[in-house]
């Protein structure tokens, strides 16, 4: 099978460096030609399917354990304790099923190649296929942990302390058994962690995504209050046997016999424990502390799973939330050392909580800086994709380079809708001019102007952007400015609606270098200087026009048009009144030289 890593990296850090194609390695040749055939890759797709399907079982095995603790049931009119025969059934079947899977687990281990280290430091990346080595390797690091965590403690566990609590009481032996049952906890959550990083290392895409994280954060904390829940059922099952023992005790020569507390094996008269363990009054002769509601509540005598389960559900998350600060507890030691838990159980989820937040975080902001990188290097290739297009000569080039550098610098984003107006005034229009000045010596009506005021035109032009399939101007819609297109494909056309008959439609189409919008300047040419300064009347559109790819263009907005027209009418009518009032002095000056002449001639 193959051999492939498909990590992502660098290269530079070892967890990358396990991402590079891996080599065949390891033992002689005889050993890996019986063994590579039964040897997996811990990257390959049959390991990474089982790690899900392994974790998902840890998550279930650790939910299933809890439930053994809602086994035993109070008989109190009887004075006995009692096993749900049928739910115990079930709880055996559902841990027997994943005890299974994790044998499964186990025997992958023995047939699951690694990266040899010591070739890892060097630079090669080689999997060791010996079987041999791979079984020294796991019986030297995780195998002892994955034996703890097989073990059948809960069955047995819950089981003993029942028949330790029907028969001597409360002792030693009991303590330790709780603690065993609470210590396989241990191994169980460290495995849960364990499985989901190399669940992590085997994919990317539960490394890259956060809600992956949230949910592992929200599942311990949720499986914090289940499992909170169950003990304080169990123990408040605890504190009532050990009332009993005490009454028991107390009352020796009624004819007590403390081995009759189960059901199965319960005779003799023990009302005397109605007065000592009375949980009905508020002065009960024996302090049951945090379990009193418990035993008050009557979810110890009742045989409806379900509702045990969420009953101890809601008080393990209720007293998780608020760090057990509602809790009353009795001078009973292990009462106040199942409260101490709690609040220390609360506190590590929280910090584990804020640990993972501050790595959210962080990796946002990397990816926040890594996509912002990536849109500006790609809105610099635009920008000088554009330059290039418009030959734009490299005095030009380099400052709206450095400006656009430093629009970055102050953490603002440069598009081409957005290039030209922010450039300083005087480099904005040189490169208008540089772009524009060929466009409006193409249009008939403006050949022959000055050039001064054909800069300025180029300096009163506006970009603008269009997406394609946008209508610029409708048939019908009043003129406002005259479109120089500069990149894209539009189309102009007229419906035939117009007024002017029912003509056939037709459609020109307008590139790069061509303009519409001629009507503005013939009627600016026909126009009055009143007209033209209130612009009280503008021409309607003959044709419609339309983009048919994304358009860049230039706009002349007739406001800016009707000023340098009126500027240059000015002109005009002050260099024609030069221009008469300097013929009238060549024509005086003509008349007064020819009468002089003529007086001259007579004297003669």
């Amino acid at each position: 099978m193959s051999y492939l890593s498909r990590r992502r990296g660098n290269g530079a850090r070892n967890k990358d460096i396990e991402r590079q194609p891996l080599k065949e390695g390891g033992g002689d040749s005889s050993a890996k030609i019986m063994t590579t055939k039964t040897i997996f890759d811990p990257q390959g797709k049959f390991l990474r399917r089982w790690n899900i399907i392994f974790v998902l079982s840890c998550a279930l095995a650790v939910s299933v354990d809890p439930l053994f603790c809602y086994l035993p049931v109070i008989n109190i009119p009887e004075y006995c304790i009692e096993l749900d025969k049928n739910f115990w059934i079930t709880t055996i079947v559902l841990r027997s099923v994943n005890d299974i899977i994790y044998l499964m687990h186990i025997i992958l281990q023995f047939r699951t190649g690694f990266i040899d280290e010591n070739l890892r430091k060097v630079g090669k990346i080689v999997l060791d296929t010996n079987a041999m080595a791979i079984a020294r390797r796991y019986l030297r690091s995780y195998f002892v942990l994955d034996i703890l965590v097989i073990l059948p403690i809960p069955q047995v566990a819950i089981s003993s302390i029942l028949s330790e609590m029907t028969g001597t009481g409360s002792s030693n032996k009991i303590v330790m058994l709780n603690c065993a049952v609470l210590f396989q906890y241990v191994p169980r959550i460290l495995q849960i962690f364990r499985s989901w990083k190399e669940l992590i290392r085997s994919d990317e895409k539960f490394e890259a995504n956060i809600w992956f994280k949230a949910a592992l954060n929200f599942f311990l904390y949720v499986l914090a209050g289940h499992v909170l829940g169950a003990f304080w059922y169990f123990f408040s099952f605890q504190r009532m046997m050990d009332c009993w023992h005490s009454s028991c005790e107390i009352q020796s020569s009624s004819g007590c016999v403390q081995t009759y507390f189960s059901c199965d094996n319960s005779r003799g008269n023990f009302s005397f424990s109605n007065d000592f363990c009375n949980v009905s009054t508020p002065n009960t002769q024996f302090n049951f502390g945090l379990y009193l509601e418990a035993l008050q509540s009557g979810v110890v005598e009742s045989r409806q799973v379900l509702g045990k389960i969420f009953y101890g559900f809601w008080w393990g998350m209720q007293n998780l939330s608020l760090l057990g600060q509602n809790l009353k507890t009795s001078i009973y030691v292990w009462d106040n050392f199942f409260s101490v838990y709690i609040s220390i159980t609360r506190l590590f989820l929280f910090l584990y909580f804020l640990g993972n937040l501050q790595l959210v975080i962080s990796r946002s902001e990397e990816l926040r800086i890594k996509m912002k990188s990536e849109k500006r290097k790609k809105q610099k290739e635009k920008i000088e994709l554009w330059s290039s297009k418009h030959d734009l000569p490299s005095d030009l080039r380099g400052p709206i380079m450095d400006n656009m550098i430093q629009k970055f610098k102050e953490d603002e984003d440069v598009y081409l809708e957005n290039l030209l107006p922010n450039l300083p005034g005087e480099l904005q229009n040189n490169v208008k001019q540089h772009i524009c000045l060929k466009l409006l010596e193409n249009v008939e009506v403006l050949r022959g102007m000055d050039e001064q005021m054909l800069l300025k035109m180029c300096h009163t032009l506006t970009p603008v952007f269009y997406q394609e399939h946008n209508y610029v101007i409708r048939e019908g819609d009043p003129i406002d400015a005259i479109f120089f297109i500069t990149n894209g494909i539009a189309w102009t056309y007229t419906t035939g609606n117009n007024g002017r008959g029912t003509l056939p439609t037709h459609a020109e189409r307008l590139v790069e270098g061509q303009f519409f919008g001629g009507e503005l300047l013939e009627w600016l040419w026909k126009s009055t200087s009143t007209s033209r300064n209130n612009l009280s009347k503008l021409p309607i559109s003959s044709k419609t026009l339309k983009t048919h790819t994304k358009v860049e263009a230039f706009a002349l907005m007739v406001d800016d048009l009707t000023k340098i027209w009126s500027f240059l009418s000015l002109q005009l009518e002050a260099a024609s009144m030069i221009q008469r009032a300097w013929r009238a002095h060549r024509s005086k000056m003509g008349d007064t030289i020819g009468a002089s002449g003529q007086i001259q001639s007579s004297s003669a």
